[in-house]
């Protein structure tokens, strides 16, 4: 009997958990549909599954079964012809790539500029991070636990109250319009998260291990290369992704240092987008959101055990 009640336990279980995967990946599975169907099948079929799919596959079977008879496919503009299967075949394929190519053509600039402004923030901070917190985990000198604490204290204000200031710094500077009114104010807003989590995860090594390395005629460069670094691997991929997770999500800031758009990243193109003649067609648009999301998805695929695993060796450890 209780072991019924315990199977029926867990399909409920089963089903609830299916239920909600369901329900969340809802949303994407709508997103990357629509990528593929224009205007026309978007208000009048919001569900269906796109014509340019459908033709592939009707053009195929007929291929497969020897069947000659003409095509009538639908332009963009709405007119019909009455075409071959080559031509069906191929006029499918070119409405099936039209979304994601016209979309590509505007987001490719917007894709590199964030991949620079994202990779060099998230090597800035790991530098400047993992050298200060080092200093403030394995040395002791007067105030050094003031000086974490004020680190610290600094997450208690609020980013929005930061923003004019950095604004008419970076005006001051002359970095307005380049990738450096970005990137400087990245690594120095990254600073705290970083300090806590390195200094967290370097306060925790074995002090055995450096008496080992000076005794060996190691220095501080030394001990912090050969020991702390490689020792320190899932920590720092903790800190490269949620920074990389903040910078490639930040919209405001790059929007109002790049006056003249050279240098958006995604998520201020794809506003900028949204504003220009692209956002009539509804294909191009979708296209856009899904390719700008492939690059966090490999992210999360390929790096959250990683991520797991630094979580639980730096930031729980204190």
């Amino acid at each position: 009997m209780s072991r019924g009640m315990s199977r029926a336990r867990l399909r409920v279980v089963h089903a609830v958990l299916i239920t909600t995967a369901a329900l969340t990946l809802l949303p994407f599975v709508f997103m990357v549909n629509n990528v593929f169907r224009d205007n026309t099948e978007f208000y009048h079929s919001f569900f269906a599954f796109p014509d340019s799919f459908k033709g592939v596959v009707t053009v195929l079977g007929q291929y497969a079964g020897g069947d000659e008879t003409r095509v009538i496919v639908r332009d963009s503009d709405g007119s019909q012809r009455d075409v071959n299967r080559s031509e069906a075949l191929g006029h499918y394929v070119d409405r099936i790539g039209t979304g994601p190519q016209r979309a590509w053509d505007v987001l490719r600039q917007y894709m590199i500029n964030t991949f620079i402004v994202s990779g060099l923030s998230a090597l800035g901070v790991c530098l400047l991070g993992s050298a200060t917190a080092y200093t403030l985990a394995r040395y002791r000198f007067f105030g050094s636990r003031s000086v974490f604490l004020l680190f610290l204290a600094t997450m208690m204000f609020p980013g929005v109250l930061t923003l004019v200031p950095s604004f008419l710094l970076v005006k001051k500077l002359g970095l307005l319009n380049t990738y450096w009114s970005m990137i400087l104010p990245y690594v120095a807003a990254g600073q705290v998260f970083a300090i806590f989590v390195f200094r967290s995860f370097f306060a925790g090594l074995s002090e055995e291990l450096f008496e080992s390395a000076r005794i060996d005629g190691a220095g501080h460069w030394g001990l912090y290369w050969h020991i702390v670094l490689p020792l320190s691997r899932p920590v720092f991929s903790v800190v490269i992704i949620m920074n990389i997770l903040g910078t490639w999500n930040n919209f405001l800031w790059p929007f109002i240092v790049n006056t003249d758009g050279g240098h958006h990243v995604i998520s201020s193109g794809l506003f900028t987008l949204a504003n220009s003649a692209y956002a009539s067609n509804l294909s191009t648009m979708f296209a856009a959101y899904a390719i700008s999301s492939i690059p966090l998805l490999l992210l999360f695929v390929y790096a959250t055990k990683t991520f797991i695993r630094g979580m639980t060796a730096g930031s729980l450890k204190a």
